[in-house]
């Protein structure tokens, strides 16, 4: 199986150093830029009058590693 096939099983970490490796493959780029983008968090934007410590406790909450 050829890399360009692993392109959407490859972790972030593992299409970085892909991606960094071939630097002319613009398809492992938009694959890398699309996995980055889907992991990002989403942010939002509390009221004064929310109770936000749930919020704050899961944003402070450490990453599951890859």
């Amino acid at each position: 199986m050829s890399a360009k096939q692993n392109l959407i099983t490859m972790s972030i970490s593992e299409l970085r150093a892909y991606v960094l490796q071939h630097r002319d493959d613009e398809e492992a780029l938009q694959a890398y830029l699309d996995k980055v983008h889907d992991e990002k968090p989403v942010s939002r934007i509390h009221t004064p009058e929310e109770n936000v410590s749930d919020a704050l406790a899961q944003y402070l909450k450490p990453k599951q590693k890859e």
